[in-house]
């Protein structure tokens, strides 16, 4: 204990002496560890952090396998409750629906908006919570449905709304105009299931028919509908493969009693901490995880080339002091300790800046959360997993950086030392070549990691330049919810209708519609049989998005229609029911016909829908996808009670926007708006995972090119002073001071060169792995590798401009007389 007081003490006494290098060494090593630290908070948040719930290892998610729709994982009601009381695996199996969006009125205050999750009366008791506040549901509030109208609050809810005021059991709140009693607060910390984001309120699943979104409340008893989540916990010596095998036996069972809605499914158990994120996501995010920490580790290991390259250039100034201590009977052993204590203290000084790096970082990511979900969306926390990684990272950091400098340092000659005499060639040779590949290390690092952040920075802006088929600028969009505000089906209609009639009289505004979907968010999808192969086995269905639109939406949505019409005040609710499908559609399901005048049924309809126009095909979901067919509905024959109000304006959309809203809300201060925005914020919010990916992948790989810039700059200086003595005497002998700029120069775009390549090969590797993120360019696009190539020899050549340009003004006297 004493020799290690000795050693730290030693070790500030040497900082202390050289405040530069110390504080050049723990900036990049905080940077390098706070970097990492902030990813690594983001992945904990998402995959590591179990649910604060009772004995988490025992929950698995029952999910459903689908043989035509591989992403499927949700599960129908009436399947949900076979699979409840048939299985012999688990002790209760429960389910909840994704968050529904409601209005919600507490007490005389202005209604906001919240988001309601339906659950099974054991939803709780599976989960093994406890209230915080009152009780959860009773099982007979999961019997009858509309009976019992109650809900749990969430507990930032509660705080937030409430004030976490114990008196609000037993008060009444409206959710979309309906009475609903408070029995219950959630526990503080549990969010709900989902990860990413979760619920305000949760209700019994009985209450959906006077909450749900009307398209929606017919799923709700249909064995098809893929509409609720389910988990359980397994009973005592049950594993996963057995209740696997149990509920397949099950699916089985229900496909061959239920042929049309189940044949084709099957079902499985996964842990339940696989499946807290979004149906399809877990296997993206994780990808987009690994990217991330595989950049800031790059970064990382930059930083303690560069470190390390400090050591050894500081280890050459303190040859007399080793050399001394050798020849006074320390063991090289004690040095390599002494020396390795100083490289562990800096990694941890780097670490504990890194930690105030990581904070602000982020608060950074934190700060790009999409605002409508700001509440519910998970945040990443500097939890004690965090921060045992923080203090893991700077120890192993200390020692990667440390070591070969230490055991270089320990191996001087102590009589030449003690001499003032030149070591050994060949120990110079090896020194050098040990910095030199340092260098190399840094600069194949810093490639890929800047080729990396290129790629994305590329496919980020690619994404803004493809074309969604339909024109952005001058195009507005907002929610309108009349079923939130308790309107029945009738009074919706004459609302959207009087609402149309208001805002297509405001000034600047070209036209005005309403249809389902917001632009570039998907569309609910249907399966689609072309007459003819109405009766065919369910499976050759096709999934296809609908969309629910009225008069003249096409026109402000600036998509043509190229063959037969548009929708008119003709296709009422008693006249045949029709369609006007995209051009993809047409070419998939009759090619070489005209598509015009066709029929098909819908999955769960009786009757056939006739198409009778054709518009050109736009981006649905993502800008990146490819073509996808899209039917779009008259909403005179398919009712909602949320539509999308569209306002195509002459010049900006904001001002007519704002007078909408004022017009909306002078007509019923109760209905909901939400999410008013221009189209162009709907495509920067759709982008705002590659956005994210892109602005942190560039901050790092800015910072990646500093380190290596740094660290090239640092060992050039140091190497022509170290060859001062016989550049002086090069000079002598005649050499000019270009052909010593030259020389230097030569030198280190050599070692440059040797890293590009190395770093060009290692990236055309990686960059691979990442292609299904990037939007419309190759994962080997020649234009940021070439670029990427470009930047980075040009900053090494400035780097290594100064030392060069340093000895070539060598003065030959001055450095002979020295000698």
């Amino acid at each position: 204990m004493e020799r290690l007081r000795t050693d730290l003490v030693y070790a500030f006494r040497t900082f202390a002496k050289n405040p530069g290098f110390a504080s050049a060494a723990v900036l990049s090593l905080a940077l390098g560890i706070g970097a990492n630290t902030t990813i690594f908070s983001l992945i904990n948040a998402l995959f590591l952090n179990p649910l604060p719930v009772k004995r988490p290892g025992e929950l698995v998610a029952l999910q459903t396998v689908d043989e035509k729709n591989p992403g499927a994982s949700t599960v129908s009601y009436p399947n949900y409750k076979d699979f409840r009381d048939r299985n012999e695996v688990f002790r209760g199996l429960a389910a909840y629906s994704f968050p529904n969006l409601v209005s919600m009125l507490a007490g005389n205050d202005e209604p906001e908006q919240a988001f309601v999750e339906f659950v099974t009366g054991n939803y709780f008791d599976v989960l093994g919570l406890e209230p915080a506040l009152g009780r959860f549901f009773l099982s007979e509030e999961d019997e009858t449905p509309g009976s019992h109208p109650v809900v749990v609050l969430g507990h930032g809810l509660w705080s937030r709304r409430f004030g976490s005021d114990p008196a609000v059991l037993g008060s009444i709140i409206r959710l979309n105009g309906r009475p609903f009693t408070v029995v219950g607060v959630g526990p503080d910390g549990y969010k709900g299931v989902s990860v990413i984001f979760g619920p305000d309120v949760w209700v019994p699943a009985m209450m959906q028919e006077q909450l749900a979104a009307a398209q929606f409340r017919d799923f709700f008893n249909d064995r098809r509908a893929l509409f609720f989540n389910v988990f359980g916990r397994l009973r005592d010596g049950t594993s996963l493969e057995s209740a696997s095998a149990n509920v397949a036996v099950i699916a089985d069972a229900l496909a061959e009693a239920y042929p049309e809605p189940n044949r084709g499914r099957s079902a499985k158990t996964v842990p339940l901490a696989e499946a807290t994120l979004f149906p399809g996501g877990r296997n993206a995010m994780l990808l987009g995880g690994v990217v991330l920490m595989t950049v800031v580790g790059l970064v990382l290991l930059i930083a303690c080339s560069n470190v390390a390259n400090l050591m050894l250039a500081k280890s050459v100034a303190r040859q007399k002091e080793i050399a001394i201590r050798l020849s006074m009977g320390a063991s090289r052993l004690r040095l390599v300790r002494q020396l390795m204590t100083e490289s562990t203290i800096l990694g941890l000084l780097g670490g504990l800046v890194g930690l105030i790096v990581a904070y602000m970082g982020r608060n950074f990511i934190w700060s790009f959360r999409p605002a409508f979900v700001a509440n519910n969306m998970i945040q990443p926390t500097l939890d004690s997993r965090v921060f045992l990684f923080a203090l893991l990272l700077s120890l192993a950091t200390g020692l990667v950086f440390g070591l070969a400098p230490a055991l270089q340092a320990s191996r001087f000659s102590v009589v030449d030392t003690l001499k003032n005499e030149s070591r050994a060639v060949g120990s110079e040779r090896r020194r050098i070549s040990l910095r030199n590949g340092l260098v190399v290390v840094q600069v194949a690092l810093s490639i890929v990691s800047l080729i990396a952040a290129g790629l994305f920075l590329r496919s980020s802006m690619h994404a803004h330049e493809i074309d969604p088929g339909f024109e952005t600028r001058r195009l507005g969009v907002m929610i309108v919810n009349p079923g939130q505000g308790g309107y029945s089906q009738e009074r919706a209609e004459h609302f959207y209708d009087a609402v149309l009639e208001r805002v297509r009289a405001l000034p600047g505004l070209r036209s005005a519609s309403w249809a389902s979907n917001l632009p570039l968010f998907g569309g609910f999808s249907r399966s689609i049989f072309p007459e003819g192969q109405e009766n065919q086995d369910r499976q050759e269905g096709v999934l296809v998005p609908t969309n629910v639109v009225d008069v003249d939406f096409f026109e402000t949505f600036d998509v043509a229609v190229v063959r037969g019409r548009d929708f008119g005040s003709g296709d009422r609710k008693d006249s045949v029911p029709v369609a006007v499908i995209n051009e993809k559609m047409a070419q998939q399901f009759w090619p070489g016909e005209e598509a015009l005048g066709k029929r098909f049924r819908m999955y769960g309809n009786e009757f056939f829908q006739e198409v009778v126009g054709v518009v050109e095909t736009t981006r649905i979901a993502t800008l990146g996808e490819e073509p996808q067919p899209c039917v779009y509905l008259p909403v005179e024959q398919n009712f909602a009670d949320s539509l999308t109000l569209y306002l195509r304006t002459e010049d900006d959309p904001a001002p007519v926007m704002a007078a909408a809203q004022r017009e909306i809300r002078a007509m019923d201060p109760l209905v909901p708006i939400i999410n008013p925005m221009t189209v162009g914020e709907v495509i920067d919010q759709s982008l705002f995972a590659p956005k994210l990916a892109a602005g942190l992948l560039g901050v790092m790989g800015a910072i990646a090119l500093a380190l290596a810039s740094v660290g090239l700059y640092g060992v050039l200086s140091f190497r022509v002073a170290q060859r001062s003595q016989e550049i002086g005497l090069r000079m002598a002998l005649g050499a000019r001071r270009q052909d010593v700029l030259r020389m230097v120069l030569a030198n280190a775009m050599t070692v440059v060169g040797v890293g590009v390549a190395i770093g060009l090969a290692a990236a055309f590797a990686v960059s691979r792995a990442v292609v299904s993120l990037l939007y419309g360019i190759s994962a080997t696009d020649p234009t940021t590798f070439l670029g990427v190539t470009v930047v980075l020899t040009l900053v090494a050549l400035v780097a290594s401009s100064l030392p060069a340009l340093r000895a070539s003004r060598v003065d030959p006297l001055a450095a002979l007389r020295y000698q």
